[in-house]
């Protein structure tokens, strides 16, 4: 069980990689008072962030067997 969760957060950190500037300006604008309605979070990402934690996770199960 512990490496399936270190397992899955580094897939989880992997996959936030690409987004770290796309949070950056979010964060600078919270800071600055722009509220949005709506954060628009790129499908790619989403996927990416999604393979990335998949693949690590049957890395772990393969491991711990």
């Amino acid at each position: 069980m512990l490496v399936l969760c270190s397992f899955a957060l580094i897939g989880l950190t992997i996959g936030m990689y690409p987004t770290r500037k796309l949070f950056t300006v979010w964060a600078h604008e919270i800071n600055k008072g722009v509220t949005r309605e709506r954060y628009d979070y790129p499908r790619s990402h989403l996927a990416f962030c999604g393979a990335s934690v998949l693949v690590m996770l049957g890395a772990a199960v393969l491991l711990a067997h």
